[in-house]
């Protein structure tokens, strides 16, 4: 069996049964694929958007009659009724309970079933297709759905205050934004970051810090995601005196540096002093 544009929304539980019918011991002979756990395993990971093939293997006999095979697809849902891939029975494919997100998805190899191989093909991967799979005869480990995000952007913008974000669209897993200063101390929890997932599951993750008044220097912003590599933008934040704050540039991309212009502000101090006038002469009589 294998499955077509992988989705992270219905991650869960996916099980194959194939049973055949022994007309002449008057029982069958059942053999099912469970997935019941949700362990993460990094080894196996689906192209987004490509192809992936869930292997299922069963006892078969020579001029075996496939007019008596019973082969079932499903994937489970918590609370609710197990979702159907695909069905083979009666010496066809069965697909009126097909659900519709696995319409024109899924493909079995009908030649391969008289060879006990009930494999399917599953096309289109999307991020709620992500899962864990087993079988009778082998263990699938997690199937990986990850989608690399578009490169990280760290933007400058000058008002009143001087604002950095960090940013990046498109992916899967969810990412966090990590904020370091210059002494690299960890200024996370100064930052304000928001993250939105789209229809097809993927991720857009955007996360700000505005700098004190003080706290020009360099800074770092680094992008986590599972299963992806960690991504690290650098930026040096350096104050121009003699012109107006907002007059700096209102954006920069990427690892770099930035000259934020600044007005810097000359208070005056005026001191009073206050004298005790005492004469300096006297009258002599």
């Amino acid at each position: 069996m294998e499955l077509r544009e992988w989705d992270a929304l219905g991650a869960g539980t996916v099980s194959c049964c194939v049973s055949m019918h022994l007309a002449r011991r008057g029982r069958d002979l059942i053999l099912c694929l469970l997935l019941c756990t949700a362990t993460l395993a990094p080894d196996v990971v689906a192209q987004f958007e490509g192809d992936i093939t869930l292997n299922c293997l069963f006892p078969s006999q020579p001029g075996m009659n496939l007019q008596r095979l019973t082969l079932t697809w499903q994937k489970e849902q918590a609370g609710a009724e197990a979702l159907v891939l695909h069905s083979y029975y009666y010496g066809k494919e069965q697909l009126e309970r097909q659900d519709q997100i696995y319409r024109n998805r899924t493909q079995l190899d009908p030649e391969g079933l008289a060879r006990g191989n009930a494999s399917l093909t599953l096309r289109g991967i999307r991020i709620q297709d992500e899962g864990i799979y087993l079988s009778s005869t082998a263990d699938l480990p997690l199937l990986c759905v990850p989608a690399p995000y578009s490169e990280v952007r760290l933007e400058v913008s000058v008002s009143s205050q001087v604002t950095l974000t960090c940013r990046a669209e498109g992916g899967y897993p969810e990412a966090s934004v990590l904020w370091l200063d210059g002494a690299r101390n960890n200024v996370t929890a100064e930052s304000d970051t928001s993250l939105q997932r789209d229809l097809s599951g993927l991720c857009d993750v955007s996360s700000r810090i505005l700098l004190p008044r003080t706290g020009y220097g360099n800074y770092t912003c680094i992008l986590e995601s599972p299963r992806q590599p960690r991504v690290v933008r650098h930026l040096s934040v350096s104050c121009s005196p003699g012109t107006r704050a907002g007059e700096g540039p209102s954006a920069h991309r990427g690892s770099g540096s930035v000259c934020v212009k600044c007005h810097l502000l000359m208070v005056p101090i005026i001191i009073y002093y206050k004298c005790n006038m005492t004469p300096l002469f006297s009258f002599i009589e």
